[in-house]
C-alpha cells in the first residue's frame, strides 16, 4: 500500500493511504467499518477494516515503518 506523509505531530510521521481501496469489501464492493479494537498487546496499533456481511477485508498497520 503507498502512503502520502502529510508531516508530524511530535516527532511522529502522519501518514495516510493514496486510495480508499483497504476499506471497500473483495466480495460486495461495499464500505468496510473501521474496527480498532482488532489488536491485540503483542501485535501493536492495528485497524481492521470488516464487510457487515462478509468480515475482514484488510488489516492496517500505522505503525508498520517504524516496527
Amino acid at each position: 500500500m503507498d502512503y502520502e506523509e502529510l508531516g508530524e505531530v511530535d516527532g511522529v510521521p502522519v501518514r495516510v493511504p493514496t486510495n480508499d481501496d483497504y476499506r471497500t469489501c473483495s466480495v460486495c464492493g461495499g464500505n468496510c467499518e473501521p474496527d480498532p479494537d482488532f489488536s491485540s498487546g503483542e501485535s501493536g496499533a492495528r485497524i481492521a477494516f470488516v464487510c457487515p456481511q462478509h468480515g475482514i477485508q484488510s488489516l492496517i498497520d500505522p505503525f508498520e515503518s517504524l516496527r
